[in-house]
């Protein structure tokens, strides 16, 4: 059985549901959606942590970001949908990296200049806000020979705006939007060959014996992007890894007085943010070290947390917030996300195959920039500019570009 399209997007994730949804606001393509799970969210969406946070290290990627939490503040009208079921959590974002005087000014300054809000506050502007949360920034180690000893900073950077939202929720209003806007979305449609001839796309086959003609695919297959390309004959000339990326749920108990943002914490090599509902925090890492663990296969690998992981990284927490008893239920989940070895910042765009265009290798950011993402590819692809368009350059992301320079390459680049 054939059919046809003008342009078939692999991955049913937030990035491809982003992408063909952009899509279909700004042309009359005929577009399909071609997802191997039985649901939306179901890869590396599922198990995003969804924080909206816009401080990166290139004005490009604050960009990106900056306009991915403008669409998340205002879903409703984006999506088109009165009462979505997606919703935006606002918390702020509190950066506790140790940073100088100077480098908080030069960063408040940079994003200022890209007109997004940011505060430099000192220990008491903290403590008045998040009286939960110590101060200190002195690397905190376990296995050190000597007990820890706190000391106090007094310089931090605040994003205003920021928060977080729910992954799963947003996909499926995506899902709800792009199928209003004509979008054909196939669950259960794996795809087993991109067509080419010619050096251009000619479509896909699936594992059903169906086909599906067309001269663009868009691959949006996150931990399977390799896959994919490989199936298009195309060498995507960058090291893309799966990567299994653990999280903690901890409970939030009484004796931590709120509220609590969104934090990035150095000494503890963690972030963490209130869970939906207030009734837990959940905590992941910011460490290099912990993005190693490459996954080979992206249908079978471990989803429960390690207890050496679990045990260092709570006890951060318990540093940061020194009221944490030590006491309350935790769980935890290992999800997958694919990063980008070279430098962690995504590949977008056309390839040397006709037709061919990736969105891959987003190295845990994939879910704040999805909106920009699309916005950015459905420009391309269609020619057409939307008011609400991401002003981040493409060229900044191409599969072409030298790697960007990183001191270090972890999730918070």
């Amino acid at each position: 059985m054939s059919d046809t399209a003008d342009v078939v997007v692999v991955g049913a994730g937030i990035i491809g549901l982003s992408i063909a949804y952009q899509l279909a606001l700004r042309s009359s393509q005929q577009i399909v959606v071609l997802e191997k799970a039985a649901n939306v969210g179901e890869g590396s969406t599922g198990a995003s942590c969804a924080i909206l946070r816009q401080r990166y290290t290139y004005p490009d990627a604050i960009r990106m970001a900056r306009d991915g939490l403008q669409t998340y503040r205002n879903w409703a009208e984006y999506t088109g949908i009165p009462e979505p079921r997606g919703k935006f959590h606002h918390t702020g974002v509190m950066w506790m990296m140790g940073d100088s005087a100077d480098d908080v000014e030069t960063a408040r300054e940079t994003m200022t200049g890209l007109d997004i809000a940011v505060e430099h506050l000192d220990g008491e502007a903290v403590n008045e806000r998040f009286p939960a949360l110590s101060l200190c920034n002195k690397p905190f180690d376990l296995e050190a020979d000597t007990e820890h000893q706190c000391a106090d900073h007094n310089d931090f950077l605040y994003e205003v705006d920021p928060g977080y939202f729910d992954p799963v929720s947003a996909c499926q209003d995506l899902l709800e939007a792009a199928r209003r806007e004509g979008v054909d979305v196939r669950f259960r449609s794996e795809v087993t060959d991109v067509r080419t001839s010619g050096g251009r796309v000619d479509g896909v086959d699936l594992a059903d014996g169906a086909k599906v003609d067309a001269p663009v695919v868009v691959n949006a297959a996150g931990p399977w992007a390799n896959q994919l390309a490989a199936m298009a004959g195309l060498d995507l000339g960058w090291t893309l890894k799966p990567i299994r990326a653990q999280v903690i749920y901890r409970e939030w108990p009484p004796e931590v007085v709120g509220p609590l943002p969104v934090v990035a914490d150095a000494s503890g090599g963690i972030y963490f943010r209130p869970e939906t509902g207030g009734q837990q925090i959940l905590v992941g890492s910011i460490r290099e070290e912990d993005e190693q663990e490459e996954v080979s296969d992206p249908d079978n690998f471990n989803t429960n947390i390690d207890a050496a992981f679990r045990d260092t990284r709570i006890y951060g927490l318990h540093h940061r917030i020194p009221s944490l008893p030590f006491r309350g239920s935790m769980t935890g989940i290992a999800g997958l996300y694919t990063v980008n070895a070279e430098d962690v910042y995504p590949i977008i765009g056309p390839t040397d195959i006709e037709g061919f265009v990736v969105a891959n290798g987003f190295s845990g950011h994939g879910f704040k920039e999805a909106p920009s993402v699309g916005s950015m590819v459905a420009r391309w692809l269609s020619g057409e500019t939307r008011e609400h368009d991401t002003d981040a350059a493409m060229a900044f992301f191409s599969i072409d570009r030298e790697p960007h320079h990183l001191d270090e390459k972890a999730v918070l680049a």
